[in-house]
């Protein structure tokens, strides 16, 4: 048996994390302690930025904050490796500090990284959970930003919505309509907190009477009627083999289970549901590509890399984009 596996069932043993909604909220703010002040700067920001996104530096953080505002405290519920959230890390931190590796790990922010101590006790923690167990990444909103700019749509799919980003671009760039499906049913009411901030800061910055119109649906994105949604463009970036476990996802026994139970029927709804003429692009590392859309639609129009740091394990990040015909097929 390799050590991943023996990992895997030693962390089992862990007690799952209980801290209410409030100490959750505590715990996040201690590692990024974020201001209304300092979103609504960085929404003007964006606003500004606009369609001059792709000029920006891949390293540019601008938005970030607004996502992490309001639904960082619910993206540290999300387990990792090992099967452990950030949460349940700390929560058995007494037991994880047996662990060889994460002693290294600590003793190296004390005497080192750390040696200052201009770094709190949770943003040590969790910037050794990031290396030791996951990061957890977003997509930035000025990816988002880049991508939507470079394609003009109109009318947004997001089916795999995650934590914010998407319609933060679709908002600083006021386009008619973003839709986002989202299965995390406790991001609901911090997606609630988005919007209306979204929706006050466009009609305080923009003179244009077309603002987005925001359409979140907390459901698996597999048991939409995509026929009944109006849209000419879709980019998502669904969850990767087996790297991280969100909230309320199923959880498949093997690759080929996933492509069979999940991706394929999942693409397929998507693509077919995408008006004639509109633009489909998937976020996904190459062996989603050659298992599963190869397969289903081609070989795809554009390929081009992803901009953004790799996800655990060096997966590689590709943008694949597919335009749908304009000639309806009988």
């Amino acid at each position: 048996m390799d050590n991943t596996n023996t990992k895997e069932k030693e962390t089992t043993q862990f007690i799952k994390a209980e801290y209410t909604e409030e100490e959750r909220i505590y715990i996040a703010k201690k590692i990024k302690n974020i201001s209304e002040e300092m979103i609504q700067k960085e929404m003007d920001k964006l606003i500004q930025i606009g369609v001059n996104a792709q000029n920006m530096s891949p390293r540019s953080r601008i938005g970030n904050n607004i996502v992490d505002y309001f639904t960082f405290s619910e993206r540290l519920k999300t387990k990792g490796k090992y099967n452990i959230s950030f949460y349940d890390f700390i929560f058995n931190i007494d037991e994880f500090k047996k662990k060889k590796y994460i002693q290294n790990m600590l003793h190296y922010y004390d005497t080192v990284k750390n040696k200052n101590k201009t770094k709190n006790e949770y943003i040590v923690l969790k910037e050794v959970y990031n290396i030791c167990i996951s990061s957890i990444n977003i997509i930035r909103p000025l990816v988002y930003m880049e991508i939507y700019s470079k394609y003009n749509p109109k009318n947004i799919l997001d089916f795999c919505a995650g934590w914010g980003g998407a319609a933060v671009a679709a908002a600083a760039l006021n386009i008619n309509s973003y839709i986002g499906i989202e299965i995390n049913s406790d991001l609901k009411k911090p997606y609630e907190h988005l919007i209306q901030f979204l929706k006050n800061k466009s009609l305080s910055s923009s003179s244009s009477s077309s603002l987005t119109n925001f359409q979140m649906i907390f459901d698996s994105a597999l048991n939409v009627d995509y026929e009944k949604l109006n849209y000419d463009f879709v980019f998502t970036s669904p969850p990767y083999y087996f790297i991280q476990k969100y909230e309320n996802n199923v959880l498949y026994a093997s690759k080929k289970e996933m492509d069979i139970h999940f991706y394929i029927p999942l693409f397929t709804k998507t693509y077919n549901g995408l008006q004639f003429g509109g633009t489909y692009i998937i976020n996904v590392c190459k062996d989603v590509y050659e298992n599963v859309l190869l397969q289903l639609f081609g070989e795809a129009n554009e390929i081009y890399p992803y901009k953004k740091s790799k996800r655990q394990n060096n997966y590689e990040e590709i943008v694949y984009v597919w335009y749908k015909s304009n000639d309806k097929k009988e």
